[in-house]
């Protein structure tokens, strides 16, 4: 696979949002990356680097011009695999803040986040951040604890998938907190789901290509599924926990058999899918 080959464009999508500052990413990894359940361990892990070496292109101007820190958030922060995605793509070592967050609690398009460990000792005012963005929420607790810590001016979030209602709310933090922000979210800006969990090309505010609904409307059955499931990065990091994830959504789909959710495995107890419980309906009672 020659990754260099690849194309990748960014399009400004401030004037289709009202959000200032977001940008919308397409190039084949991306594709690649959400067009397919399916994809576990190892290749799931390469396709989400190449995706995110296409993502850095697009700053690593501004990352080698000036001093950024990443700032990882655990768990799902690793899957974007920033640090490696910058050297490869001629950008600098970026100096390593950690922190760890967790959903307490997801209400419709709110959740509430605990943030359980900090290691802020590379600081900077200046931070990337690669993560899933739903609801904003964590993006925002975080933010916030660090600004406890540091001072803020910049920050740039890399998102394979982005919510319109968490850019909206991430957005005016920074403009209430005086933080210039871009968020670059690949192939979409998605309407979520009433669950908290769902961001589907078939959602009706989701702004992306014509071509790409269709391709999921084709995919799914026509079902609004998630592009990237209900727990992303347990593809690589908790594959027992992503398959079990599958089946719930081919049940709450009806979709079980069907080859877009293949990995699908019927869970022996909920234990593992604790934390997403609410992102589905069903008659299954709570361990």
């Amino acid at each position: 696979m020659n990754l260099l080959a690849y194309e990748t464009l960014a399009v400004d999508a401030s004037s289709l949002t009202s959000i200032p500052g977001l940008f919308i990413v397409k190039n084949t990894p991306l594709e690649r990356l959400l067009f397919d359940r399916n994809m576990l361990g190892s290749d799931f892990r390469l396709a989400a680097l190449s995706a995110s070496r296409m993502m850095i292109r697009h700053v690593v101007d501004e990352l080698n011009a000036g001093v950024f820190s990443e700032l990882v958030l655990l768990s799902k922060g690793l899957t974007y695999q920033l640090a490696e995605g910058s050297i490869l793509e001629g950008g600098p070592n970026l100096a390593c803040n950690l922190m760890a967050t967790s959903r307490a609690n997801v209400t419709g398009s709110t959740a509430q986040i605990d943030v359980s460990y900090c290691q802020l000792d590379a600081g900077g005012d200046r931070l990337i951040i690669g993560d899933t963005v739903a609801s904003g929420s964590t993006v925002i607790a975080a933010l916030t604890k660090y600004m406890e810590r540091h001072s803020l001016r910049e920050i740039i979030i890399l998102s394979f998938a982005g919510a319109l209602q968490g850019a909206a709310r991430i957005s005016q933090f920074c403009i209430d907190n005086d933080i210039e922000c871009r968020m670059l979210f690949g192939l979409a800006a998605f309407g979520m789901g009433d669950n908290g969990f769902d961001l589907s090309f078939l959602h009706p505010d989701t702004v992306t290509d014509s071509a790409y609904i269709e391709r999921a409307r084709v995919q799914f059955a026509g079902r609004p599924v998630s592009a990237v499931g209900w727990d992303f990065g347990s593809q690589s990091m908790s594959p027992q926990k992503y398959r079990e994830l599958c089946w719930l959504e081919a049940e709450m789909w009806d979709l079980h058999g069907h080859p877009s959710l293949a990995q699908e495995l019927e869970p022996e107890s909920l234990e593992r899918v604790r934390q997403e419980y609410s992102a589905f309906n069903l008659k299954i009672a709570r361990p």
